[in-house]
């Protein structure tokens, strides 16, 4: 399998344990590390393990219903650390209905052990007026 294939393969499987609410899986996606970090929309960096995890907990905690859809996902690979860059468009139930937001996410990852496993996620509230069909530039400068 090419490498791009595994990453995205990794990348998919960080989405699963969050779509799932599955701390088990979400601690696999993760590098064993402790200098890892996490920043998710609005929140402090998170560094380490642990405090990655505990973080994780609480979402899957709070959010009953909440679910990601991704979509303008691109990966780019350089030796041994590989990212993805995606929009991830998350829904939530609650007593008013369906909610949806979009954030944009770069999900960073290193081959450790001849396994990919993330390094750095990093999400970023979009503008809400944006409409479904902007796409992401393929290319940053």
């Amino acid at each position: 399998m090419p490498e791009t294939q595994k990453v995205l393969s990794a990348n998919q499987s960080f989405y699963q344990a969050f779509n799932r609410q599955d701390i088990d899986l979400m601690v696999k996606a993760w590098a064993q590390r402790e200098d890892i970090i996490c920043l998710h929309p609005g929140w402090s960096a998170l560094i380490g393990l642990d405090d990655i995890i505990e973080s994780w907990e609480g979402i899957f905690e709070a959010g009953e219903g909440l679910e990601i859809e991704l979509s303008d996902v691109k990966v780019e690979v350089s030796g041994e650390m590989a990212w993805v860059r995606c929009r991830e468009n998350l829904f939530s139930l609650s007593l008013s209905g369906v909610h949806a937001s979009r954030v944009f996410a770069t999900n960073l990852f290193r081959k450790i052990d001849g396994r990919w496993r993330m390094v750095l996620h990093h999400a970023s509230s979009l503008p809400q007026e944006m409409s479904a069909e902007d796409d992401l530039p393929d290319e940053v400068n």
